[in-house]
């Protein structure tokens, strides 16, 4: 076919334009697509955050943990009696208390019912077990026997790791409160704050039974003082921006 050389610029210039234009369109189009798959995304995303801060379903890892809430009752229960055969049960089931802390994790994970209420459920749990009952064992004179090994024999180590427990529960709460607006993410617990708690158990343990040495008890007190503030330290420093943001 026979192009007038005319018109034959003009052609061009409509032929790129048009080509221009559609690029231009379809671009536009995938972009707009791109933004509404995201935007969708992080609805859902934050709707099913949502739901498992605000609703707590009873399965089996939470039903462990609930047990464990209900044996730190029981252990006040008998350690406010402070009779001999109380606070020996009272330190059993601590023991018992503390052996099952890691079953709900583990169930949760081997059943596939992980859930962060239930993450922060068990950390509310560890907390009211170790709280009141320091409280307790320190009313009932548990600890004097380390009264020459520590200077004002309990408080040092007391107030740190009661301080550091009502800051974990004050974070939860916090948490729990903001989550109801916006969608953060919860820091998990730090390996150091793992350890700690295993010393801070430990120590209370020994403490509450009355075993081993009074150098034992004593050791295992300073040893909490320095794990609890490592592990306050990191899990503020990891997640400090749940008081901030």
């Amino acid at each position: 076919m026979y192009l007038d050389p005319k018109i034959m610029p003009l052609s061009l210039t409509i032929y790129s334009f048009d080509k221009y234009l559609h690029a231009v369109l379809v671009c536009s189009i995938k972009a707009i697509w791109r933004s509404v798959l995201s935007l969708t995304t992080r609805l859902k995303h934050m709707s099913d955050s949502m739901e498992q801060v605000l609703s707590l379903r009873f399965n089996v890892p939470n039903a462990v943990t609930t047990v464990r809430i209900v044996l730190a009752m029981v252990i006040a229960m008998l350690l406010i009696q402070a009779d001999v055969t109380g606070i020996m049960w009272a330190g059993i089931l601590l023991v018992v208390a503390w052996i099952t802390d890691g079953l709900d994790g583990f169930l949760a994970r081997r059943l596939g019912q992980s859930t962060l209420i239930g993450a922060l459920f068990d950390l509310v749990a560890d907390r009211m077990i170790m709280t009141p009952i320091l409280i307790l064992s320190i009313a009932g004179g548990l600890w004097q026997r380390t009264a020459s090994l520590m200077p004002f024999n309990p408080y040092p180590y007391a107030v740190i790791v009661i301080a550091a427990d009502i800051t974990v529960l004050a974070g939860v709460l916090t948490f729990t409160w903001k989550r109801r607006h916006r969608a953060i993410d919860f820091p998990p617990p730090t390996q150091i704050a793992r350890i700690a708690y295993s010393v801070q158990m430990s120590t209370l343990v020994v403490g509450v039974l009355g075993i081993g040495s009074n150098m034992l008890l004593s050791a295992l007190m300073y040893l909490a003082i320095i794990f609890t503030l490592l592990a306050s330290y990191s899990y503020l420093k990891k997640g400090g921006y749940v008081f901030t943001c």
